[in-house]
């Protein structure tokens, strides 16, 4: 039985922040019976062995993603708030392998030239809210513009 709010709207993000993820439930993620639940639902089989994957809702940002400092990031990282692939998809910062404590490093070069790509393909004029995809499923497509635009 799965009984969860936020599976179609996310968290909102603000000033150039992004929305965050919705909850959502896959059962046997990876596996031959690979399949996303729906977040209202009391009759979905699972067979003994089956693994059940949870994912709670994220909250929306803040503030565009690429001011973030990397060090920040980084730390993030350390504190396995942020994968290093989210690093990278999300902050534009590339983390590296390290030998030595703490085990990663920012990757300067990388990190500049991942950002100045991410920049170039922002819109001039990002809306205030960022109110994730399922909102414009729900709004059938429909733009808002005298509230997205404020």
């Amino acid at each position: 039985m799965s009984i969860a709010d936020r599976s179609i709207l996310a968290c909102w993000g603000l000033a150039g922040g992004k929305a965050g993820a919705s909850f959502s439930v896959t059962i046997d993620p990876g596996g031959p019976n690979e399949r996303e639940v729906d977040a209202l639902a009391d009759g979905e089989p699972v067979a003994a062995g089956e693994l059940i994957r949870i994912r709670t809702t994220g909250g929306g940002g803040w503030g565009d993603p690429l001011t973030r400092p990397p060090a920040e990031v980084l730390r993030d990282v350390l504190w396995h708030k942020v994968s290093v692939d989210g690093a990278l998809i999300d902050y534009g910062v590339v983390i590296a392998a390290a030998d030595e404590a703490p085990g990663f490093v920012i990757d300067e070069d990388g990190t500049a030239a991942a950002r100045a790509l991410m920049a170039a393909d922002e819109s001039d004029d990002p809306p205030f809210f960022d109110r994730g995809p399922g909102y414009a499923r729900l709004a059938g497509g429909r733009a808002f513009a005298d509230v997205d635009r404020l």
